[in-house]
Protein backbone atom coordinates (compact mmCIF):
# COMPACT_ATOMS: atom_id res chain seq x y z
CA UNK A 1 0.00 0.00 0.00
CA UNK A 2 2.72 2.15 0.56
CA UNK A 3 3.74 4.56 -2.51
CA UNK A 4 0.20 5.57 -3.44
CA UNK A 5 -0.64 9.34 -5.31
CA UNK A 6 -2.92 10.91 -3.76
CA UNK A 7 -5.07 14.49 -4.29
CA UNK A 8 -5.99 16.23 -1.34
CA UNK A 9 -8.55 18.64 -1.48
CA UNK A 10 -9.35 21.17 1.62
CA UNK A 11 -9.63 24.86 1.27
CA UNK A 12 -8.48 25.27 4.79
CA UNK A 13 -4.64 25.60 4.06
CA UNK A 14 -3.20 24.13 7.69
CA UNK A 15 -5.66 21.56 7.44
CA UNK A 16 -4.36 20.95 3.96
CA UNK A 17 -0.69 20.81 4.70
CA UNK A 18 -1.20 18.49 8.23
CA UNK A 19 -2.71 16.33 5.60
CA UNK A 20 0.08 16.12 3.29
CA UNK A 21 2.94 16.11 6.12
CA UNK A 22 0.66 13.01 7.26
CA UNK A 23 0.77 10.96 4.12
CA UNK A 24 4.22 12.20 2.45
CA UNK A 25 5.89 10.56 6.00
CA UNK A 26 3.93 7.26 4.99
CA UNK A 27 5.19 7.40 2.20
CA UNK A 28 2.52 8.50 -0.29
CA UNK A 29 2.96 11.22 -3.10
CA UNK A 30 0.77 13.89 -2.52
CA UNK A 31 -1.05 16.65 -4.35
CA UNK A 32 -3.10 19.62 -2.57
CA UNK A 33 -5.72 21.77 -4.17
CA UNK A 34 -7.50 24.73 -2.23
CA UNK A 35 -10.99 24.32 -3.48
CA UNK A 36 -13.30 21.73 -5.33
CA UNK A 37 -12.83 22.87 -8.94
CA UNK A 38 -9.12 22.99 -8.81
CA UNK A 39 -8.97 19.66 -7.25
CA UNK A 40 -10.93 18.24 -10.42
CA UNK A 41 -8.79 20.16 -12.79
CA UNK A 42 -5.75 18.54 -11.13
CA UNK A 43 -7.87 15.13 -11.31
CA UNK A 44 -8.59 15.43 -15.19
CA UNK A 45 -4.99 16.37 -16.11
CA UNK A 46 -3.63 13.52 -14.15
CA UNK A 47 -6.31 11.45 -16.06
CA UNK A 48 -5.26 12.62 -19.33
CA UNK A 49 -1.51 12.33 -19.02
CA UNK A 50 -2.01 8.61 -17.68
CA UNK A 51 -1.03 9.57 -14.53
CA UNK A 52 -4.54 8.46 -12.32
CA UNK A 53 -4.66 8.83 -8.93
CA UNK A 54 -4.54 6.20 -6.65
CA UNK A 55 -7.06 7.83 -3.97
CA UNK A 56 -8.98 11.25 -3.41
CA UNK A 57 -9.03 12.76 -0.11
CA UNK A 58 -11.59 16.02 0.06
CA UNK A 59 -13.53 17.73 2.70
CA UNK A 60 -16.58 18.05 3.13
CA UNK A 61 -17.69 21.55 3.73
CA UNK A 62 -15.65 24.13 1.39
CA UNK A 63 -17.44 26.96 -0.35
CA UNK A 64 -18.12 27.03 -4.14
CA UNK A 65 -18.44 22.94 -4.83
CA UNK A 66 -18.52 20.79 -1.01
CA UNK A 67 -16.98 17.42 -0.85
CA UNK A 68 -19.92 15.57 -2.20
CA UNK A 69 -20.01 17.33 -5.47
CA UNK A 70 -16.25 16.31 -5.72
CA UNK A 71 -16.60 12.90 -4.82
CA UNK A 72 -19.51 12.56 -7.31
CA UNK A 73 -17.38 13.99 -10.29
CA UNK A 74 -14.45 12.48 -9.85
CA UNK A 75 -16.56 8.93 -9.37
CA UNK A 76 -17.90 10.13 -12.92
CA UNK A 77 -14.72 10.68 -14.27
CA UNK A 78 -13.13 7.29 -12.76
CA UNK A 79 -15.45 4.64 -10.58
CA UNK A 80 -12.67 2.96 -9.46
CA UNK A 81 -10.76 5.47 -7.56
CA UNK A 82 -11.61 5.37 -3.89
CA UNK A 83 -12.91 8.90 -2.32
CA UNK A 84 -12.55 9.72 1.69
CA UNK A 85 -14.77 12.15 2.64
CA UNK A 86 -13.72 14.28 5.92
CA UNK A 87 -16.51 15.87 7.62
CA UNK A 88 -16.95 18.03 10.47
CA UNK A 89 -19.75 17.80 13.29
CA UNK A 90 -21.32 20.87 11.43
CA UNK A 91 -21.17 19.40 7.80
CA UNK A 92 -21.97 15.80 8.80
CA UNK A 93 -25.75 16.05 9.01
CA UNK A 94 -24.97 17.63 5.39
CA UNK A 95 -23.86 14.40 3.89
CA UNK A 96 -27.06 13.01 2.04
CA UNK A 97 -27.79 9.99 0.46
CA UNK A 98 -26.68 10.47 -2.65
CA UNK A 99 -22.94 12.05 -1.22
CA UNK A 100 -22.81 8.70 1.15
CA UNK A 101 -23.56 6.56 -1.99
CA UNK A 102 -20.24 7.68 -3.64
CA UNK A 103 -17.90 7.94 -1.35
CA UNK A 104 -15.90 5.40 -0.23
CA UNK A 105 -15.37 6.05 3.43
CA UNK A 106 -16.45 9.04 5.40
CA UNK A 107 -14.13 10.82 8.04
CA UNK A 108 -15.02 13.13 11.40
CA UNK A 109 -12.35 16.05 11.00
CA UNK A 110 -10.16 16.52 12.59
CA UNK A 111 -8.72 12.84 12.45
CA UNK A 112 -5.97 11.23 13.22
CA UNK A 113 -3.29 9.74 11.32
CA UNK A 114 -3.89 5.74 12.86
CA UNK A 115 -7.56 6.46 11.90
CA UNK A 116 -6.48 7.81 7.87
CA UNK A 117 -4.51 5.09 7.78
CA UNK A 118 -7.08 2.38 8.34
CA UNK A 119 -9.80 4.49 5.92
CA UNK A 120 -7.26 4.80 3.13
CA UNK A 121 -6.05 0.69 3.79
CA UNK A 122 -9.72 -0.15 3.53
CA UNK A 123 -10.52 1.49 0.96
CA UNK A 124 -7.78 0.52 -1.35
CA UNK A 125 -8.18 -3.07 -0.32
CA UNK A 126 -11.86 -2.96 -1.48
CA UNK A 127 -10.36 -1.50 -4.88
CA UNK A 128 -8.14 -4.09 -5.20
CA UNK A 129 -10.98 -6.89 -4.02
CA UNK A 130 -13.17 -5.37 -7.17
CA UNK A 131 -10.75 -5.38 -9.31
CA UNK A 132 -9.92 -9.13 -9.22
CA UNK A 133 -13.32 -10.25 -9.51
Amino acid sequence: MNGLNILVIDDEHPARELLRRMLEKDGHSVVTAGSGQEGISIFEAALSQQKPFDLVITDFGMPQMNGGQVAKAIKSLSPSTPVILLSGWDSRSSADAETLSVIDCLLDKPTTGQELRLAIKKVIAQRSHIAKL
